[in-house]
Formats: structure tokens, C-alpha cells, sequence
């Protein structure tokens, strides 16, 4: 969120430079779930929540999960860098 200071939510993993991050296969998601992470991250954009990044190296896949009510519930992996 924009209007938030990063010093109160920003985490930072405790990794070693040298370490090369796991590289996932890219998975393929049916109709419904791509329909679904697709207005996810529509919303997200439009809230200015996320940003589009390109890691030609690294990749982690969304990760969906039926609610109880029936709709499904998005989770990414969300990292901010600051260079």
C-alpha cells in the first residue's frame, strides 16, 4: 500500500548472497483459477498494491485456495527490493 511506510511493513528474509533462490516450473491453471488471478492482480495493480517486476531467473507461482463460501483465495509471494 502506497500511503504506508515501508519501515512498519516490509520484511526482509535472512538469506545468504550466495545462495541462488529455487526455480519453479511455471504450472499451468485451469480456466476458472486463471480467471480468478487474473482480476486478483487487476485488482492489485489498480491499487497501486503491486507493480510488474521481470526475474528472468526466478519464478513462484500463485497458489490458490477454495474457500468455504466457494470463491477462491489467491497467495503469492509479495517482495519489495530496493536497490
Amino acid at each position: 500500500m502506497p500511503e504506508i511506510d515501508h519501515n512498519v511493513v516490509c520484511h526482509h528474509l535472512a538469506v545468504s548472497p550466495g545462495i541462488k533462490p529455487v526455480v519453479q516450473i511455471k504450472r499451468k491453471k485451469g480456466e476458472e483459477r486463471r480467471k480468478t488471478v487474473d482480476e486478483e492482480v487487476k485488482k492489485l495493480r489498480d491499487a497501486r498494491f503491486i507493480s510488474e517486476i521481470k526475474y528472468p531467473t526466478w519464478l513462484a507461482n500463485t497458489v490458490l485456495v477454495k474457500k468455504a463460501i466457494g470463491k477462491w483465495r489467491m497467495c503469492v509471494w509479495i517482495i519489495h527490493i530496493s536497490i
